[in-house]
């Protein structure tokens, strides 16, 4: 998970700003964690990840949906991020079954992948390892 423009928004609204705009979005985070299994962590800087086990692609979209609408209904301003003018993310995710074998540093590294493919396909988005989820009214920037 990564914060649109971030550094864009640093630069708007100062260090300040950006750090609250970080503890904001961790508690959003942090109320997604409902399992004990669960975790919500800072990944680094502006880059945030859900662990999620025993959830498939159908369930990383409710969770990144539910992320969103909280997000969005925060109304966190951000001049710099078009279209909405509001904080988004980005949302990369990666679904493994264990019989596959995939090593936690294939998953983290496909979801990384993912992630970067919601930013190029245009921000405030899903994309799960092969699939692009967008979300109802969502614009390309």
């Amino acid at each position: 998970i990564d914060v649109d423009h971030f550094k864009k928004f640093n630069d708007q609204y100062g260090h300040q700003a950006g750090d609250a705009c970080l503890r904001s979005l961790g508690r959003i985070l942090a109320e997604q964690v409902r399992r004990p299994a669960d975790l919500a962590a800072r990944y680094g800087g502006e880059e945030f990840a859900l662990l999620l086990p025993n959830t498939d692609a159908d369930g990383c979209a409710e969770v990144s949906e539910r992320v969103r609408k909280a997000l969005r209904e925060l109304g966190m301003l951000h001049a710099l991020n078009p279209p909405s003018k509001f904080v988004t993310v980005s949302l990369g995710g990666a679904t493994n079954n264990p019989i596959q074998g995939v090593t936690e540093d294939a998953l983290v590294a496909t979801a990384d992948r993912a992630l970067y493919a919601a930013k190029e396909s245009g921000r405030d988005r899903l994309v799960v390892a092969g699939q692009v989820i967008t979300w109802p009214g969502a614009k390309s920037a």
